[in-house]
């Protein structure tokens, strides 16, 4: 299958930088040979119920084996082929995984053996620290016989299976907890989360699920009801295609269409899209989520959704703004991942459960942490949400306009900007919301992009990283679109508007409604003096490679209504000091 258009606009910036920076021969991690001690299986058969096997490559300590002993496992299991891997020779030029040779690192570059896979547990991390790794197929994909299909049920009660089968192995304890990146993480949300009258395999005990996406269209495919045109095209291409082991008319029998063309096929929100949606209420395992503030454009709204949708009574979020596959693979945080692993899949006491539920990373700028720090949940319940009234003027502040105002700016190329100065010291952690009053003048539709800036005392832009390696990014980031602004009730908080996308509602001439926009979970320090400054825009301000959303709709010019009966604001979550409640009375209370 010939790449689309849609793929090539997607790829071509990531590989002109890729080339430009000599990052496509000299790929931006650390590769290390194995662990003398680590014995390694290839191409184990696990029997599935409905007659094909799946493969897993499985790695022990030849030590353990010898002396007869059994160990708790750690699974992943993904689309990607567990064979190419640098030791069997199956990655380009017998580098790492391609994705080094196109994404740009953040931070120290990732470090790992040439066992590992792409996003999936190191076995030099893992079977040192006594346990098995069992790195999995999933069907169709690699080796792996059945349907192939993408975040569907079928995955998720196959990898239960595959849970069972490593749970009863003679090599095992009978425990088994899942880790993995991204894709990798979504198919633990598959397993974990089985749909009702289908039961948890005994041997499943704890999962670790390193930042994904929980729902596919609303996180990412038509996030805010803008269809993004660049990252599923990217990904199949890429990472996809290549590992099937059906043909693609088999594939399309189960899928119905290639990721990049569901949306034209299904652009609403449908069953289609719901089915891969995992019931994230039914995780009851122990958990340590991944929440990253660095990843805006595809797993931040996901990994938020599922800690705070899952039932788990032993639920642990660790958030951070780095690099991802940096910050999974970095010492300081396999030390975390180990206390917790210890604790669930050993009995052994490591401290970890004496943890409160969230650790909190504060960042005041992209390479300063302003403060880690344990909190008692997630969003903070010491959160004060606040309204900052947008008006005429640029202003952006805890007054309210009394008369009616309106501004506007060209769809296409234009934007608007409203500041804020803080006047003390303060920090802003969770969700923020856009409440806007809009009309469009010359169209029936309009797609907004929206952005949250932080600059300096001298009005210098203060820059974060973002997702794929992006180093300029802003605070955080948003998309409404305005014939998509009914909102799901039954899914929407007061802090974060969840669009329904059953149907499109036209704007009639002139009609003024009202857009509720979600900006992503972010936590950010300011600093008295520094601002706050909101960017409304009809295209992406802050362009993130890979990602491109579709604002084609956009013609004529958008107009911005607020003052009077009109509220237009934007809702900060600010968060007291402990030793002072009354800190931020200079903000009105909403």
């Amino acid at each position: 299958m010939r790449p689309t258009l849609s793929t090539l606009k997607a790829v071509w910036p990531v590989l002109r930088r890729a080339i430009a920076s000599g990052q496509l021969f000299r790929p931006q991690c650390e590769m290390v040979a194995p662990d003398p001690d680590i014995a390694v299986t290839w191409d184990v058969r696990v029997p599935m119920s409905e007659g094909y096997a799946l493969t897993a490559q499985v790695f022990r300590s030849r030590r353990r084996m010898a002396a007869g002993e059994r160990d708790p496992v750690i699974m992943c299991a993904h689309p990607y082929d567990n064979r190419k891997v640098p030791a069997l020779g199956n990655t380009p030029l017998g580098g790492p995984p391609a994705q080094y040779r196109l994404l740009p690192q953040v931070g120290p570059r990732p470090r790992f053996s040439t066992q590992t896979s792409w996003e999936a547990p190191d076995p030099n991390l893992w079977v040192p620290a006594g346990y098995t790794l069992v790195n999995l197929n999933l069907p169709g994909f690699g080796d792996s016989g059945g349907p192939a299909s993408i975040l569907s049920a079928h995955q998720g009660r196959c990898f239960r299976e595959a849970i069972a089968w490593a749970g009863a192995q003679d090599w095992s304890t009978g425990a088994v907890g899942l880790c993995g990146v991204s894709f990798l993480c979504m198919s633990q949300y598959l397993a974990a989360a089985a749909p009702e009258g289908e039961a948890l395999p005994d041997a499943l005990k704890c999962i670790v699920p390193w930042e994904g996406v929980s729902d596919l269209y609303r996180e990412l495919a038509c996030r805010g009801g803008i269809a993004d045109t660049g990252f599923l095209s990217f990904w199949w291409e890429t990472e996809v295609q290549s590992s099937l082991n059906v043909s693609l008319e088999e594939y399309l029998a189960v899928e119905e269409n290639i990721p990049v063309e569901a949306l034209a096929a299904h652009p609403f929100y449908d069953d289609y899209w719901r089915a891969k949606v995992p019931p994230l209420e039914r995780i009851t395992v122990p958990m340590l989520v991944c929440g990253s503030f660095s990843d805006h454009e595809l797993h931040t709204f996901g990994s938020f959704r599922a800690y705070e949708k899952a039932e788990a009574q032993q639920k642990w979020l660790y958030t951070h703004r780095s690099g991802k596959w940096t910050e999974f693979y970095r010492a300081e945080t396999t030390d975390l991942i180990r206390a917790f692993l210890d604790h669930f899949l050993k009995g052994e006491t490591t401290g970890f459960a004496d943890n409160p539920p969230v650790r909190l990373e504060v960042r005041s700028t992209r390479d300063r942490v302003h403060a880690v720090r344990w909190e008692s949940a997630w969003p903070l319940p010491r959160t004060e949400y606040r309204p900052l009234y947008l008006s005429v003027d640029g202003g952006l502040g805890p007054d309210r306009a009394g008369v009616a105002e309106r501004a506007s700016y060209d769809a296409a190329t234009g934007h608007l900007a409203f500041e804020h100065v803080f006047a003390e010291d303060t920090e802003l952690s969770g969700y923020m919301k856009l409440s806007l009053w809009v009309a469009a003048e010359g169209a029936a539709d309009m797609a907004l992009c929206c952005f949250v800036d932080k600059r300096d005392s001298a009005g210098r832009s203060v820059r974060f990283n973002g997702s794929v390696g992006q180093t300029e990014d802003m605070v955080t980031r948003g998309y409404g679109r305005a014939t998509r602004r009914q909102l799901d009730e039954a899914a929407s908080t007061p802090w974060h508007p969840v669009p329904l996308c059953e149907a499109d509602d036209p704007l009639g001439q002139g009609e003024i409604v009202r857009l509720e926009i979600a900006l992503c979970p972010s936590s950010t320090f300011f600093a008295a003096g520094e601002r706050l400054v909101l960017i409304v825009s009809g295209h992406d301000i802050v362009y993130a490679p890979i990602f491109r959303k579709d604002t084609s709709c956009n013609r004529g010019r958008h107009i911005l209504h607020f003052g009077g009966q009109h509220d237009a604001h934007l809702l900060v979550p600010v968060i007291p000091a402990k030793d002072s409640a009354t800190r931020f009375d200079a903000f009105a209370t909403i």
